[in-house]
């Protein structure tokens, strides 16, 4: 049995930890996903547990719930882009809803 059974840091310090998380997942967590090896790099119920356990851990403000928000549905798009046959797997620009330049002839 754990001695501090369902125990969340609060205020700054959990406010602090809960940034720190989600500012590391928001870099790896599309990297890992870009596919550049062939493949993920961790599979995206990895990443999902992770975003589960920031939010079973932390007091997460208003902004923290939209990044980890923001972080799913990046996971949906890959994982619906994965699913469609006709279509390669999304880079991180075109995942990130960022402007892909077309290329000029």
């Amino acid at each position: 049995m754990a001695p501090f059974p369902d125990i969340k840091p609060q205020g700054a310090f959990s406010a602090l930890l809960a940034d720190q998380d989600l500012t590391h997942l928001e870099l790896v967590l599309r990297r890992s996903l870009s596919c550049d090896l062939g493949g993920p790099l961790l599979p995206p119920s990895y990443w999902r547990e992770r975003l589960a356990a920031i939010m079973r851990q932390s007091h997460l403000s208003h902004t923290q719930i939209q990044t980890v928000h923001r972080l799913y549905l990046h996971i949906d798009e890959f994982e619906a882009a994965a699913r469609r046959p006709d279509t390669a797997a999304p880079t991180p620009t075109a995942a990130a809803g960022g402007n892909i330049e077309a290329k000029s002839a």
